[in-house]
């Protein structure tokens, strides 16, 4: 009995030793070709004391994450991102300012979603990363307020395309711009992805995305009124250069269910509830 024990405790082991070696093994085929990068490990040392996470379009949107899970998180979605050589066209979403003890920052830029490219949506002055849309699913969205409206991007840049539509046909001949850098409210989950699907819409219907000191013959600036998790309202005041005239449009909108999603109105007098 006693030698069967001892053979049971000596396989054990050597099935451990076995297994720890087949793991190592793994990790280096891995790195070998391809399917990880061994350049965030240092993320893994206790040297690191804090991720700040700030959003480049609203700066009162920043998050200190602290919680060695979490910064773990992050290091199972950096560990297997791809290098790249270019990076990728869109204005970044937001800054991740690694720190450790010592006072050492490292500073990389991130757009959100964009994993499906094959330039660098994570990147430094130095490195190149094309990073799984993980980070933004499961680290940056579970540190949005709950108050974000359902399906944001229906009801924000669907409600904008209608609204373009209508116009057009008001204004017919004059081109026709769009303003929402300057709406505060929500700032935070504007992403530069959702915005390049929205301006290739809006070009289709003849309008274009403004940025800072450009124009056009008649302008569309949109301040967001307020919202919930299932009620959206903003108030969009369209200004015509030649004339100085404006006139303000309402976007009232209410999601109804997962079926029928948004039920919106638009429309150049206040709605009732608004």
């Amino acid at each position: 009995m006693k030698r069967r024990k001892r053979l049971t405790v000596f396989f054990s082991l050597l099935l451990v030793l076995l297994l720890f070696a087949g793991c190592g093994r793994l990790e280096d085929l891995k790195v070998k070709y391809g399917f990880k990068n061994t350049d965030f490990e240092y993320l893994k040392s206790p040297d690191i004391s804090t991720i700040i996470i700030q959003s480049t379009r609203d700066k009162g949107f920043r998050f200190i994450v602290t919680d060695k899970s979490t910064i773990n998180g992050l290091y199972e979605s950096l560990s297997s991102a791809k290098h790249a050589d270019e990076i990728i066209s869109h204005e970044p979403d937001y800054i991740f300012e690694i720190h450790d003890l010592d006072g050492n920052v490292r500073y990389y830029s991130y757009v959100a979603g964009m994993s499906n490219q094959k330039k660098a949506n994570f990147y430094s002055e130095d490195e190149k990363y094309i990073v799984t849309d993980r980070i933004d699913n499961h680290l940056i969205q579970n540190l949005y307020a709950i108050r974000k409206p359902k399906f944001f991007e229906d009801i924000y840049y669907g409600s904008f395309l209608d609204l373009i539509k209508m116009v057009k046909e008001e204004y017919n001949g004059k081109s026709i711009g769009i303003k929402f850098y300057n709406d505060v409210e929500t700032l935070k989950y504007q992403l530069s992805r959702d915005i390049e699907d929205f301006r290739e819409k809006a070009l289709k219907e003849g309008a274009v995305i403004l940025s800072h000191g450009e124009k056009a013959d008649v302008v569309l600036e949109v301040k967001t009124q307020g919202y919930t998790t299932i009620v959206y309202k903003a108030e969009v005041t369209t200004k015509v250069e030649s004339d100085h005239t404006s006139k303000v449009y309402y976007v009232y909108g209410k999601y109804a269910n997962e079926m029928t999603g948004w039920e919106t109105i638009l429309s150049d007098t206040k709605p009732e509830g608004f």
